[in-house]
């Protein structure tokens, strides 16, 4: 009895030996295939929220501001405003001495009264003159057709020749005439040259007058917007030239950020986009705004040694109550698109051949797949993928090159 069960043993043992044996090739017939593989690293293709932002950076500037400059020449009265002043809108800022012009104006509107005057003198005389010689020039051809009336009842009766009544009708033509041109003069009498001369005068007068008034308005110098005033050129006593700058004011609370877009960005920047703004000058603190203005134009601009094209594009502050200030530094961060639960890999996952055809290679069963994809919304770090062939999870090949195809074999070492 003893040796069968030494040989039902042995048999077990032979049996155990074997299967250790093929599981012990098979293994190692594995890790041959791995160990001979394109050795790569490999991130999951994960769902995420994603957004295209295009980041640049800018200048803040006032919305509405104004160089306050002067209208006239003169001495400085008054000052009535220091820098960082608030303003409204028609608060008057500083004076001008008038007190020559209001000197001047009182003048010349003595001397409108005196030719005002004189031409009202001028017309009493002229038209007393022309209506009476109109008068009796009126009279004297009434009597003249007179006259030739009764004549011609005279040659009827035969008291008078034919002669008689030509010259009195020849005498009666010639006072008509007279009567027409004194008509002429009595309806033209505001016409003669001493008094449409004189109103001439008038009239430069008048014009002078209502320079030297406006001028006068003028010596106070108005604020023309709301604002504050951020810089004062003038001081008491000082003496200005026309045009001279006097003040500057700025609405503060405005604000926009002026910034450059690359004409390769340009066509993704839209009117009433999300801008989110920092500044180092205000606590890198977030400020909301809105793409408000997109140049029609393209500049080119000198960029080290070569050029670069670009258009100017406005960004509205929607902040009121901000720490930014005109003239500081912003960094602009424009929100172009965004989409929720996209599929996404690293921009290293994706592999663009010579033809521009894009793809990614999926790691499965220790070889490389390949998926066509199109790119679709592009964020920070990572790329939208689109196409067939892949879904969240899947393993993608990084940095992938030439020596990777379709069916390679893999050999993944993320450590």
């Amino acid at each position: 009895m003893g040796k069968p069960k030494k040989k039902t043993v042995l048999i077990i043992l032979v049996l155990v030996i074997v299967t250790a044996s093929i599981s012990l090739a098979a293994v190692n017939t594995v890790k041959s295939k791995q160990e001979t593989g394109i050795s790569v690293k490999t991130t999951a293709i994960i769902k995420k929220d994603i957004e295209s932002n295009i980041f640049t950076s800018g200048t803040v500037i006032s919305k509405n501001y104004v160089d306050v400059t002067s209208d006239i020449s003169g001495k400085i009265k008054e000052v009535s405003v220091e820098e960082g002043m608030k303003v409204k809108k028609g608060d008057i800022l500083g004076k001008i001495d008038s007190d020559n012009l209001k000197f001047e104006l009182k003048q010349n509107e003595i001397k409108l009264d005196i030719a005002k005057d004189k031409l009202n003198q001028l017309k009493r005389n002229e038209r007393s003159n022309i209506e009476t010689n109109f008068k009796n020039a009126e009279i004297e051809y009434k009597d003249a057709k007179k006259d030739y009336e009764d004549k011609k009842e005279l040659l009827k009766a035969g008291a008078i020749s034919e002669n008689d009544l030509q010259e009195s009708k020849s005498e009666m033509k010639r006072i008509y005439n007279d009567y027409v041109l004194a008509k002429k003069k009595y309806d033209d009498a505001d016409n003669l040259s001493g008094i449409k001369t004189q109103e001439k005068q008038i009239k430069s007068m008048e014009i002078e007058i209502d320079r030297i008034k406006s001028n006068i308005e003028k010596s106070d110098i108005i604020s023309p917007i709301d604002g504050t005033v951020i810089e004062v050129n003038i001081s008491e006593l000082s003496v200005v030239n026309a045009e001279a700058l006097m003040f500057k004011v700025q609405d503060t609370e405005n604000l926009e950020v002026q910034t450059n877009i690359s004409e390769y960005d340009i066509g993704k920047v839209k009117i009433g986009q999300p801008v989110n703004v920092t500044c180092d000058g205000a606590d890198e603190k977030v400020y909301e705004g809105t793409v408000a203005y997109i140049s029609p134009n393209a500049i080119i601009e000198k960029n080290g040694q070569g050029t670069e094209t670009i258009v100017k594009v406005k960004i509205d502050i929607n902040d009121k109550d901000t720490k930014l200030k005109p003239n500081f530094s912003a960094n602009v961060e424009i929100k172009t698109a965004s989409k929720k639960d996209a599929l996404v890999v690293p921009y290293e996952a994706i592999y663009t051949d010579k033809s521009g055809e894009k793809s990614i290679y999926i790691v499965e069963n220790n070889k490389a797949q390949k998926a066509v994809i199109d790119t679709g919304l592009e964020g920070d770090m990572l790329v939208e993928i689109i196409g067939d062939g892949f879904k969240e999870g899947d393993n993608v090949i990084l940095n992938p090159t030439e020596m990777i195809q379709d069916g390679t074999d893999i050999k993944t070492n993320n450590m």
